[in-house]
């Protein structure tokens, strides 16, 4: 017996996805208001109709389907399953069978390593009691693709990525984030929506853009995904642009929120698979590339380094990033732009280390060691990675859906997201990294001791303080400090030699930095754009990282913490790629100092002098953190601080 059943084969062997059944129905469709993607979602994969030689019409059974409220919908998609269920995935342990038909589930492309397909066996077993449980249809999980670029930077590099990514959409847009509030950050999306209106209107044809947040709504006691109003966008706390000021966009925004979670991805993209699902109502306009058909090329093949159309000069780093700059806008050197200012070429022009890492929100910090420039060209400071032309690697969509209920149940973690880092930390035969701003929730944890205690090699970066406010609240987890003490605490002397516990360090910092005073913190983001085999479309996720065994890397925007575990929707990306995992761990090297900060193994950090941190936010277990969690979190709801 496999541990791949035959109706999850099935599954992913089918010719039907919630994408193509939308775009069969709304063809025939009077109103885009009979369908919406989640209703259609219900019934795609019952009875024998997800067999792979199913040829039938899905819109003679799903079109004139009704609207109306869809809190209840949703939840019934994402349905419980068993403690059992948890246990069966946990105890596998794939035989070269399974390892063969695991390749078999997927168009990689070519064959994916061993190490790969051991964790996609049990990222396929989820979907066994819920065909669902990856908030994607079970015949896109398995795809392959490249990876253009890397940013592992600060907000402002991100954002103005994102900002190129829309303007360059030539059909549709979909952006998804958690929390949106007018900030700096969302003038880069802002001003993005109405370039893309006139270069719509140069082309004389609109772009359809989908967009959802989650914003505390009174409306969300009864329904999950609430449409915005012009007006309500308008506001102080949102200020998006008026419909007058991006004529030529078809933009409709969604408010979704399933009580008691937060979704938690951000990635500006055409239409995914995943999208639809997260949308779920009916669309008004419905986005157009929905007849697109997965697995076919691009067309002209994949574009790297400047060529491709996402990318800008204000991405680029370093010497040769200068040079290239010069080259491409015949601008010379800045006579400020020596060595004596302390300046670099970094995000298309020359500033200190300390100044790109203030991110113009930061005047008051400065830098406590300084930045040497440096003679070899693998050590600068290089945020961004474009990478040289490739093939093709194989990769897999790993998410998880929302779970609105209290408590921390062991059915929760039966998703692909769980199961992936779950197996990883099960089949390593040499290291983990990890990095990540919170690390507390238990599976994780206890993954990782488990793993450090059979001879795994475990490195960790995580942020010291980081929402320090929020993660003492019950069921939360705990703060980084008190778990990294908790974990060193259960491990012998040898295997605490394996556990390498380090505080995220800025660059132009000689010691860590207390997140809570917002100066310094390990969200210093880490931004892939990849071109995956499913659409062939930029594709910009903000992500969190794993690497296992140097070889395959699981990235997206899931944290290691209790939320993330048990309750967001998440959104990540699994690739066999040895060459782009170097570089991931290369580039946080170069644009961290975090390597040379590594905890005590009692899991206490002291300074090159012998003194532990002095600026600890003092958030700890028992009444007064939760006192304080709860505040934070009631100022964090209300958009005015909080953590």
């Amino acid at each position: 017996m496999t541990s791949i059943s035959e109706r999850v084969y099935a599954l992913v062997h089918s010719r039907r996805t919630l994408t193509s059944a939308f775009a069969n129905v709304t063809e025939v469709a009077d109103h885009d208001d009979d369908v919406s993607p989640g209703q259609l979602a219900k019934t795609l994969y019952d009875s024998d109709e997800h067999a792979s030689h199913h040829d039938g019409d899905p819109a003679k059974k799903h079109h004139m389907i009704p609207g109306g409220r869809h809190i209840e919908a949703f939840k019934a998609l994402f349905h419980d399953t068993g403690k059992k269920d948890v246990e069966r995935i946990q105890a596998i342990e794939p035989t070269q069978e399974d390892l063969d038909l695991a390749a078999q589930c997927g168009d990689f492309g070519s064959r994916p390593s061993d190490l790969f397909l051991k964790i996609y066996v049990d990222v396929l077993a989820t979907l066994d009691t819920n065909p669902w449980a990856g908030v994607v249809s079970p015949p896109l999980l398995g795809s392959r693709g490249v990876v253009n670029l890397s940013i592992i930077s600060v907000i402002p590099d991100i954002m103005q990525h994102y900002h190129d990514c829309i303007v360059n959409a030539e059909h549709e847009v979909f952006l998804a984030t958690n929390y949106w509030e007018a900030s700096k950050a969302s003038k880069y999306v802002c001003e993005a929506f109405k370039e893309l209106s006139k270069r719509a209107e140069k082309r004389g044809k609109k772009v359809v853009v989908k967009m959802i947040y989650d914003r505390a709504n009174l409306k969300m006691l009864t329904e999950s995904h609430v449409l915005v109003e012009e007006k309500e966008w308008l506001s102080d706390e949102v200020k998006l642009p008026r419909r007058s000021e991006m004529p030529w966009l078809d933009f409709e925004l969604v408010n979704f929120h399933h009580t008691g979670e937060l979704q938690q991805y951000s990635r500006p993209r055409e239409h995914g698979d995943d999208a639809l699902l997260s949308w779920f109502r009916s669309m008004h306009p419905r986005v157009p590339l929905l007849d697109r058909r997965p697995f076919e090329k691009p067309e002209g093949g994949y574009k790297f380094g400047m060529e491709n159309d996402c990318a800008s000069i204000k991405l680029l780093d370093g010497r040769r990033g200068a040079e290239l700059y010069h080259k491409l806008t015949n601008e010379a050197i800045p006579a400020d732009a020596t060595i004596l200012d302390d300046k670099i070429f970094v995000s298309g022009k020359y500033q200190t280390v300390t100044e790109h890492l203030n991110a113009d929100n930061q005047p008051n910090t400065q830098a406590t060691i300084e930045y040497e420039l440096l003679k070899s060209s693998d050590d600068e400071y290089l945020p961004h990675s474009f990478y040289a032309p490739h093939g093709e690697c194989p990769m897999v969509l790993l998410n998880r859906a929302p779970y609105g209920q209290l408590g921390n149940p062991d059915n929760a973690i039966l998703n692909p997201q769980d199961a992936a880092w779950l197996a990883a930390l099960k089949y390593a035969k040499k290291n983990v990294f990890i990095q990540s701003p919170t690390f507390n929730a238990e599976p994780v944890v206890e993954g990782v001791l488990n793993a450090v205690r059979r001879g795994i090699e475990c490195t960790l970066y995580i942020d010291v303080g980081y929402n320090d406010g929020g993660e003492v609240l019950p069921g939360q987890g705990g703060i980084n400090e008190e778990v990294s003490k908790q974990m060193f605490a259960q491990l012998n002397e040898e295997e605490k030699e394996r556990l390498r516990f380090y505080w995220y360090t800025g660059k132009d910092q000689i010691k860590p930095i207390n997140a809570h005073l917002q100066k310094r913190n390990c969200h210093v983001r880490v931004s892939l754009t990849f071109l995956c085999y499913l659409n062939f479309i930029p594709t910009v996720v903000k992500v969190k990282l794993m690497i296992i065994d140097d070889a395959v890397g699981i990235a997206g925007n899931g944290n290691q913490d209790t939320q993330s575990w048990y309750h967001s929707q998440e959104v990540n990306v699994m690739i066999d790629n040895a060459a782009v995992c170097k570089d991931w761990r290369d580039t946080i090297r170069r644009v961290q100092n975090t390597h040379l900060h590594e905890l005590q193994k009692d899991g206490i950090y002291l300074d090159k002098d012998g003194n532990p941190l002095t600026d600890s936010t003092g958030v700890t277990s028992g009444l007064r953190g939760i006192i304080k969690g709860v505040q934070g979190s009631i100022a964090r709801a209300r958009g005015k601080g909080g953590f």
